[in-house]
């Protein structure tokens, strides 16, 4: 329980940092979230996939691409602002926009249901957070900028902060209620969802190479941390 209330506060403040310099640098921003793709990539390679091919569940690679596909539809409704894509829309200033949050809290929500079983926990829980808090900040950035209020940027920063320990929670209680292989299968998925988050976030390119550099050096950092923790 302290485990998952730590990552409540780490994400919640992580969002709450925007409103102390109040705009987003996108620069430093794609930097972090070039850190988080590449721990996240990292652990998901050696360690999170040895441990759940090792399943007696019937092709559990079939679970690792629905993953990978369902995080497709999700980023269709969030508009990539998982990978830190923060798009304005001037047309609808004002207007909550209910359907990215809801994308998202689904994806942060499913992040978290494996925390309750992992061999891999903590390291599964650092990955979460160093890609949940930039996230946090671009969510509140976007909100902001699109003249939605303080009261309910607050708001869905705590619905964003509480669905990853809800989710480990549900997966305590599916575990104490349910026998079989469902965690291995939610793995896998949670698995595929990595994938495709942490590789979007590695292959896009800036025009600035000098910036591109300094991204390979902080990827290489990234991918290090995995292979050390």
């Amino acid at each position: 329980m302290l485990d998952y209330i730590l990552l409540f506060l780490t994400v919640f403040g992580g969002g709450l940092v925007y409103f102390l310099f109040g705009r987003a640098n996108t620069k430093v921003l794609k930097l972090v979230l070039s850190f988080s793709g590449a721990y996240l990539f990292g652990i998901t390679i050696t360690h999170l996939m040895p441990e759940v091919f090792e399943s007696s569940v019937n092709k559990i690679g079939v679970y690792v691409l629905l993953g990978f596909i369902f995080q497709i539809i999700l980023e269709f409704f969030s508009e990539g602002i998982e990978h830190g894509h923060i798009h304005v829309h001037q047309q609808h200033t004002h207007a909550f926009p209910f359907s990215m949050l809801l994308s998202l809290s689904i994806h942060a929500f499913f992040e978290g249901v494996p925390l309750s079983n992992s061999q891999e926990q903590r390291s599964l829980m650092m990955g979460i957070i160093m890609h949940h808090v930039p996230v946090a900040f671009a969510l509140m950035s976007m909100l902001s900028q699109s003249g939605v209020g303080k009261k309910n940027c607050l708001i869905a920063l705590l619905l964003f902060a509480a669905m990853t320990p809800v989710g480990g929670l549900t997966g305590v209680y599916l575990g104490n209620v349910m026998s079989g292989p469902w965690f291995d299968i939610m793995m896998a998925v949670v698995i595929g969802m990595f994938l495709h988050i942490s590789t979007t976030i590695l292959f896009e390119s800036d025009s600035d190479h000098r910036f591109n550099l300094y991204k390979l050096l902080i990827i290489l950092a990234g991918a290090s941390l995995s292979i050390l923790v």
